[in-house]
């Protein structure tokens, strides 16, 4: 990452005269953030059971009770900010509550992501728009007791892009300036087994991180 830095400073160096911060920008290489908001572990959860149709909800999780610091970026040169934004995550395990059928496999896709970041002077978001599979998943059961059973998640993640520059800007000034920060991210869900209808899902995230790209 250092040897990144430097070489990106020498070049701005050499390019400050002629305003060329959109070719400095196109040197930059894409920058992950890793855990974003503290996410890692955290449980996307139902806040109501699931419907059949097959089988729908929604899962969500906010910070709002643990605002969390700016995030530190390598300091950029020319004052070049990205205009492409990902964000990424895969799913350590499931857990399925309440008193519907079990079954050993199931087949899950993520149909809806919406993520929403703010400080006390801003609020930045972004939906992924009408509903369409973003990333299909099979649950394995693992365990199970009275009333809840656990599930390894199939590898693989889900990724969710900002659809314009006005976006990112605004989630990247949100998450490095401005103060203690809140964040949070639904998720719309679709399991192919009728059987989980009435129970609620908890989904709990690993590997997250945002990688910020396309800098201008």
């Amino acid at each position: 990452m250092k040897k990144v830095i430097v070489s990106v400073a020498a070049l701005s160096a050499a390019l400050v005269l002629s305003g060329c911060g959109r070719v400095v920008g196109s040197f930059i290489p894409p920058q992950t953030v890793s855990n974003p908001a503290g996410l890692e572990g955290k449980q996307l959860v139902a806040s109501s059971p699931l419907t059949i149709e097959a089988v729908v909800g929604t899962v969500s999780y906010s910070t709002a009770g643990a605002p969390f610091d700016d995030i530190t970026i390598p300091e950029l040169p020319l004052n070049i900010k990205p205009t492409g934004l990902e964000f990424k995550t895969g799913f350590a395990r499931v857990d399925v509550n309440g008193l519907c059928a079990k079954p050993q496999q199931v087949n899950l896709t993520v149909r809806r992501v919406k993520l929403e970041a703010s400080d006390a002077a801003n609020k930045a978001t972004f939906d992924s728009g009408a509903d369409r599979d973003l990333a299909a998943f099979t649950l394995t059961r693992k365990s199970e007791g009275v009333g809840t059973a656990t599930y390894d998640v199939s590898a693989g993640t889900l990724n969710v892009t900002a659809p314009d520059a006005g976006t990112v800007v605004n989630f990247f000034t949100v998450l490095t300036s401005g103060g203690r920060n809140t964040a949070s991210v639904e998720a719309k869900i679709r399991a192919s087994q009728n059987e989980l209808a009435g129970c609620t899902m908890a989904f709990t995230l690993k590997d997250v991180s945002v990688v910020l790209s396309n800098f201008q």
